[in-house]
C-alpha cells in the first residue's frame, strides 16, 4: 500500500488498472480461439471449404490483436515492475545507511547478514516475482470464469441411475476438471513444502559466497602481501562447498516434485479427450464440440493447476520475500534500540555550554556486559586530549559521541551547533574523481579546485594536484600513508569545532606525523581536537590525556594532565 500511495501514485495506479485491462483483454483472446476450434473442426468434419477461409481470416486478425495486447501488457508490466523494485530499494537503502545503521546492524542478532545480496537481489525477486505471479493468478481466475461457463453448456445433464431413480448430473465436465485439479494440487503442495526451505538456504549460501568474493576484492593488496592466496583460496571453497550442497538440497525438493509435475503435464494433455470422446463415439456432439469441450476442460484444468505449475516460483518469491522482511525487521530493531538509547539508556543530548560532557556513562556491548566502567568527564572548546591504553574501549568513546554504540547508560552532552568532524584510522575512499573522495561526504565543486589543489600541496601530495578528475579505486591504487594524507586533506576542506583522530597517523613514519599533527594545531588552535594513538610521539600534541585500563574484564578510565 505504501507502494501505491507514494508520491509517484496517480501514475502507478494507471499502470496498475492498465495491466488489469489488458489482461482481461487477454483472456478473451483463448475464448475466440475456443469458439474457432469449434467452427473449424465442424467445417472440416462438413468439408466445407468457404467457411474454413473465412475462419483463416479470423484467425489472423486473432493473431494481430494478440500480439499488439500482449506486448503492450509485457512493456506496462516490466514498467511496473522496475518501478515497485525502484521504490522498495531506495526506501530499504535510504532506511539501511542512515544514522550509522549499516554499522549498528552488524551488532544486533538476527538473520539479517549480506543486506547488499538482499538489496540488489532479494528485492528485485520480491517485486518482479510479485507482479508476475500476480498477473498469472488473475489471468488464471478469469480463464476459470470464462471456461467454467463454456465446459457447464457444453457437458450438458448427465443421467445418473440410484436405486432405479434417474438423477441428472448438470456441468459434470466442470466437477470433474475441479477434482482432477484439486488432487493433483494437494499432491503438488505436499511435495513442494521442502523446497521453501532449500530456496532460502542457497539463496543465503550463495550471498555468503559473493560476500568473500567481494571482501577479497577489497582486500586484495593486504592479501597479496602476506601472500594469503591459499588460505582465502580454501575460505572460497568452503564457501562454494555449502553452496553446493545448497544447490543439491534443492535439486532434490525440486526432483521429487517433477516427478509428479512431469507426468501430470503429459496426462493433461491426453485426458481433456479421454473425457470427452464417449460422448463423440456416441454420436451425441460433432466433432467441433468435441475439441472445443477437450479445449474448454483443458483451459480449466490448466487454470486451477496455477498452484502446481507455480510452486517452485512460489518458494523463490518466497524466501526472497523473508529475506527483505528479516533485513528490515534487523533495520527497525536498531532503529528502535538507539531511538531507546541502547541497553539502558546512554541519552545523547545538547548543550549550550562549549563543552563535551560524560555524566555517570557506562558502555556496555550489545548483550549488556560492561566494557567501560562508569566514569564522569568533560572536554572543553579548544582542548586537546589524548585518549591510550585499551584500543577497543578508546573506540567505542568515539562511537558513542557518534551515536553509533548505543548499548549502557548514562548521559552524554554535546556542545549545541558544533561541528564535529571524524578521522577514521583509514579514510572512506569512493570510488570515483578524486576531488569527491578528498570532500567527501560532500558533493564536489569544480569552483574549490585551488582550495583542493593548496590542500594536496600542504599534506605532502602535491604529485596529485593535476589529478582531480582522475576516476578511480582510490582504496587500492593509494598506499595507507597516501590515504592517511588525504584524510587530512579532507580535513583542511572542512572547518569543524570538534576534530576526532582515531589513530589516522599510524602509517605514517614519525616525521610527516608530526608534520601532519603540526599542521592541524596551526590550523584549528580553537577546535577541541581529541586523539587516539599509542605512540608516545602524540602527546606532545595533546594537554591531556585519558587512559583505558583494563581491570577484572572492563576498561577503567584515568584522566590526567600531561606535563
Amino acid at each position: 500500500m505504501p507502494f501505491w500511495s507514494s508520491d509517484d501514485g496517480w501514475r502507478l495506479t494507471g499502470l496498475g488498472l492498465a495491466l488489469l485491462i489488458l489482461t482481461v483483454i487477454q483472456v478473451g483472446f483463448p475464448v475466440a480461439l475456443n469458439i474457432w476450434n469449434e467452427k473449424l473442426f465442424d467445417a472440416l468434419e462438413q468439408r466445407a471449404l468457404h467457411r474454413v477461409e473465412v475462419l483463416i481470416g479470423v484467425l489472423l486478425l486473432i493473431i494481430v490483436g494478440n500480439v499488439l495486447v500482449t506486448t503492450t501488457h509485457l512493456r506496462v508490466k516490466r514498467r511496473l515492475q522496475v518501478a515497485w523494485r525502484q521504490w522498495l530499494t531506495y526506501r530499504v537503502f535510504r532506511e539501511w545507511m542512515s544514522e550509522g545503521r549499516q554499522y549498528l546492524l552488524n551488532l544486533v542478532p538476527g538473520d539479517h547478514d549480506n543486506p547488499d545480496g538482499r538489496i540488489a537481489e532479494d528485492i528485485r525477486i520480491t517485486t518482479e516475482a510479485a507482479i508476475d505471479l500476480a498477473h498469472s493468478l488473475f489471468y488464471s481466475l478469469l480463464l476459470l470464469l470464462s471456461f467454467t461457463q463454456i465446459l457447464w453448456t457444453l457437458s450438458g445433464p448427465v443421467m445418473n441411475t440410484f436405486g432405479g431413480l434417474e438423477i441428472p448430473l448438470p456441468g459434470h465436465l466442470v466437477w470433474l476438471a475441479v477434482l482432477y485439479s484439486g488432487l493433483g494440487a494437494v499432491v503438488a503442495w505436499a511435495l513442494g513444502k521442502p523446497l521453501v526451505r532449500a530456496v532460502d538456504r542457497r539463496q543465503t549460501d550463495e550471498a555468503n559466497f559473493r560476500f568473500g568474493l567481494v571482501h577479497a576484492r577489497e582486500n586484495a593488496m593486504a592479501i597479496a602481501l602476506l601472500h594469503g592466496e591459499t588460505g582465502e583460496r580454501r575460505h572460497f571453497r568452503s564457501l562454494f562447498r555449502r553452496v553446493a550442497r545448497a544447490w543439491d538440497g534443492q535439486t532434490w525438493a525440486l526432483t521429487k516434485l517433477m516427478y509428479f509435475s512431469s507426468s501430470w503435464s503429459v496426462l493433461s494433455m491426453a485426458f481433456p479427450f479421454l473425457v470427452a470422446a464417449p460422448r463423440y463415439i456416441a454420436g451425441t456432439i460433432t466433432l467441433g464440440i468435441l475439441m472445443q469441450t477437450a479445449q474448454a476442460f483443458g483451459q480449466m484444468t490448466a487454470a486451477l493447476s496455477w498452484p502446481i505449475d507455480n510452486l517452485a516460483s512460489v518458494a523463490e518469491w518466497r524466501a526472497s520475500v523473508e529475506r527483505v522482511l528479516r533485513l528490515v525487521d534487523g533495520i527497525e530493531l536498531v532503529s528502535d534500540r538507539v531511538d531507546a538509547g541502547g541497553h539502558d539508556g546512554i541519552h545523547i543530548s545538547h548543550s549550550d555550554e562549549a563543552r563535551l560532557t560524560f555524566r555517570e556513562v557506562e558502555i556496555a556491548d550489545a548483550s549488556g556486559a560492561t566494557q567501560i566502567a562508569r566514569f564522569s568527564t568533560s572536554i572543553a572548546a579548544g582542548e586537546r586530549v589524548l585518549v591510550t591504553g585499551d584500543p577497543g574501549a578508546a573506540v567505542k568513546l568515539f562511537k558513542v559521541v557518534a551515536r553509533l554504540w548505543p548499548w549502557g547508560r548514562g548521559e552524554v552532552d554535546l556542545p549545541v551547533g558544533a561541528s564535529i568532524f571524524f578521522m577514521p584510522r583509514r579514510p572512506y575512499l569512493p570510488i570515483g574523481p578524486l576531488r569527491a573522495a578528498i570532500v567527501f561526504p560532500q558533493v564536489p565543486d569544480a569552483a574549490e579546485d585551488e582550495r583542493l589543489r593548496a590542500a594536496l600541496s600542504r599534506v605532502g601530495l602535491a604529485d596529485f594536484r593535476d589529478r582531480l578528475n582522475e576516476v578511480g579505486n582510490w582504496e587500492q591504487s593509494l598506499a595507507v600513508g597516501e590515504q592517511q594524507r588525504l584524510g587530512f586533506a579532507r580535513l583542511l576542506m572542512h572547518r569543524p569545532d570538534w576534530i576526532f583522530i582515531e589513530e589516522a597517523t599510524n602509517g605514517l613514519d614519525r616525521d610527516a606525523e608530526r608534520e601532519m599533527m603540526e599542521m592541524t594545531v596551526a590550523e584549528y588552535p580553537q577546535a577541541a581536537i581529541i586523539t587516539i594513538s599509542h605512540r608516545t610521539s602524540m602527546q606532545a600534541f595533546h594537554r591531556r590525556r585519558l587512559t583505558m585500563v583494563r581491570v577484572n574484564g572492563f576498561a577503567v578510565v584515568e584522566d590526567c594532565l600531561l606535563p
